[in-house]
């Protein structure tokens, strides 16, 4: 009987052990995920996974609207192939960060480049020509100009926290039929 109260008396005293153990395990695990997680929304969600910066498509129904952001002297070149579903155009969201100076930026993109915007605390929508050959499916846009705190929404987004000059990006597209 005394060999049965020894052997009750080692396992309860396992018990608190144990159940710390998992406490400290599930604790870990708990942590590792919430991290990630917040990693994850911080960095605008599933764009965290993408390797290569990504240019947005301009829908067919709002290529009318994306124009009046095209440099005017070429805006009919780029907007009759687009409404044709022949070379669609591609779009990028532009703004500063609340509480920097902005500036005034333009984006090359292959021979285009845009007129100037000034960046503002509000997204502002602007269509670029594709830098490449669309079926490529990859080229190079650069940002000229003079800016703080610049926001240009490609996916992931890209932050330029001082510009004074120009920066180039190499980015990605899904060649696929815009219409």
């Amino acid at each position: 009987m005394s060999e049965q109260i020894r052997n009750a008396g080692a396992e309860a005293g396992k018990a608190p052990s144990r159940k710390r153990r998992t406490g400290l395990l599930v604790g870990l695990v708990g942590g590792v995920l919430t991290a990630g997680a917040v990693l994850f929304t911080l960095n605008g969600g599933a764009p965290l996974l993408t390797k290569n910066p990504t240019l947005a498509l301009v829908a067919p129904a709002e290529i009318s609207d994306a124009s009046k952001t095209l440099d005017p002297a070429s805006s009919d070149q780029l907007v009759a192939p687009a409404k044709e579903c022949s070379v669609p155009l591609a779009q990028v969201a532009i703004w500063k960060i609340p509480g920097t100076s902005g500036g005034t930026i333009r984006i090359r993109s292959g021979n285009y480049i845009s007129p100037p915007f000034n960046l503002t605390d509000a997204p502002q929508r602007v269509a670029i020509p594709f830098p490449a050959p669309y079926p490529t499916g990859r080229g190079v846009i650069s940002v000229e100009g003079a800016a703080n705190g610049a926001v240009i929404s490609i996916s992931p987004a890209w932050h330029i926290d001082s510009l004074g000059g120009s920066t180039s990006l190499d980015v990605v597209w899904t060649p696929d039929k815009p219409c």
